[in-house]
């Protein structure tokens, strides 16, 4: 990685077990400013481990990993640094059932960050309307689809104001119809220069909207290519077995 590079995301050589399991392998890649990364690969080849690292929900155990500029060491404060900056959207929406949308986005601003209330529940308003969720604003989770309470957590991760965005797997546990409902958003977002790193098997979306595509197996990096390379003329034999499987399940 070079010097050069204005990076809001940088790990080198991260390393992590579970148990004797060897999950992630000497893993090094950089996110620079306004850049968008896919992560993708077989289930189980450390994906989601990696993105959890990066905003310190798992411990890693050898490397470095920076974020915005703070050393993630695992001490209380560095997790605090990291989770104020880096936003994540997860498979299953973690919203409150029994707090309203309005409610699910304002309650980090106003107890954890200290925003006075009319300051947070205007931002909301206006997230809300990013992600096409006017009316729904008094609603709960359990009134929403899966799409719109996954729109619901995107906005959540907004609040945050965050300088990266984490997707793990943000559309694996919507039905068909709804899946582009989040892609719209995320799509959207990447537009606007939102720094991204996301985790999925959309291959549509990685080749519309990814810098770099990074496919990942057995814990390490196999391959990291724009996406008319990657996906044209990947350059290994498990990249390209990958590609086949996932052009013939479409």
């Amino acid at each position: 990685m070079t010097a050069t590079r204005d990076l809001v995301v940088e790990m080198s050589a991260l390393s992590k077990w579970y148990g004797q399991h060897h999950v992630l392998r000497d893993v090094t890649l950089g996110l620079a400013r306004g850049e968008k990364i896919v992560l993708c690969g077989p289930s189980g080849s450390g994906k989601s481990t990696l993105i959890r690292c990066i905003n310190g929900l798992e411990p890693f155990h050898q490397g470095d990993l920076v974020v915005s500029g703070t050393h993630l060491d695992g001490t209380p404060a560095s997790l605090a640094a990291v989770r104020r900056t880096a936003g994540m959207v997860f498979q299953s929406f973690n919203l409150f059932p029994h707090l309203s949308v309005l409610e699910n986005l304002t309650l980090g601003a106003i107890y954890a960050k200290g925003e006075p209330e009319r300051d947070a529940i205007a931002r909301a308003h206006s997230l809300l309307a990013r992600v096409q969720l006017t009316s729904q604003a008094q609603k709960y989770p359990g009134q929403l689809s899966g799409g719109q309470r996954q729109r619901v957590a995107i906005a959540r991760a907004l609040m945050l104001e965050p300088e990266v965005m984490l997707f793990d797997e943000p559309t694996s546990a919507l039905d068909p119809e709804m899946v582009h409902e989040v892609l719209d958003v995320m799509e959207e977002l990447a537009r606007g220069g939102q720094s991204m790193i996301v985790v999925t098997h959309e291959m549509g979306f990685a080749r519309k909207v990814a810098d770099l595509v990074v496919f990942m197996d057995q814990g390490e990096i196999v391959e990291a290519a724009p996406p008319e390379q990657f996906f044209q003329a990947p350059s290994t034999a498990r990249a390209k077995a990958f590609l086949g499987q996932i052009s013939h399940a479409t």
